[in-house]
């Protein structure tokens, strides 16, 4: 049995209704591996921080991205709404900044990759790579140990592989979303985005959320 710190536990339990009973149990050991793990940032380095390695299966980490019914945007928005709850003041504005950051990956059958920009690269030796593109949106907080604002990330959102141009097409569509998801998770609130250059110069478009098939 996982046993979890109790301010981590209090935090957790805000997440709870964003999944069934067994599922959130594997949520939560994924979160504290991914919290201890140090090294392997990945699912069987989640368990291998939470130290649930040879006591459960791989494929039960596994298949909580794969095949378990719950939707990234619900998870997504909770956080939103845990965020604006807890680390702003009333009357602070929404800052929601939008960028992309590319996740590398290897083999032509990994869902959703294609050739994007990679702003990292040495240009030398080309500036495309072969990966996920992850389009997210954050909320800025002011925290009282740090004198710089930070944005903490709540929606993210991957860009489909596009047909063509995936700059043009993938990625505004992407954003789009993001900005849909936020703006249904604190409606009150003024809000303020803050999108990257090729994200700002994009028409926006009024667009449904786009929920994970279950």
């Amino acid at each position: 049995m996982l046993c979890l710190p109790s301010s981590l536990n209090e935090l957790l339990l805000l997440f709870a209704t964003c999944f069934s009973r067994p599922t959130y149990r594997t949520f939560c050991a994924l979160v504290v591996g991914q919290i201890s793990q140090t090294r392997v940032r990945c699912v069987t380095g989640m368990l291998i921080g939470a130290r649930l390695s040879g006591v459960w299966h791989h494929t039960r980490a596994h298949r909580f991205f794969s095949h378990a019914r719950w939707c990234a945007d619900e998870l997504g928005l909770k956080v939103a709404e845990v965020i604006v709850s807890r680390l702003l003041s009333p009357d602070q504005p929404l800052v929601v900044p939008i960028d992309d950051t590319l996740a590398k990956r290897r083999g032509r059958k990994v869902f959703g990759c294609f050739w994007h920009h990679d702003a990292t690269a040495n240009s030398r030796k080309g500036s495309l790579a072969w990966g996920n593109n992850w389009v997210t949106a954050g909320i800025n907080v002011k925290l009282p140990f740090l004198e710089r604002t930070v944005s903490a990330g709540a929606f993210p959102a991957l860009a489909p592989a596009a047909q063509g141009d995936p700059q043009a097409q993938a990625r505004p569509r992407a954003t789009l979303e993001t900005q849909a998801g936020k703006g249904a998770a604190v409606p009150a609130r003024r809000a303020v985005q803050r999108p990257d250059d090729p994200y700002g110069r994009r028409r926006r478009l009024r667009l449904g959320r786009v929920r994970r098939p279950a």
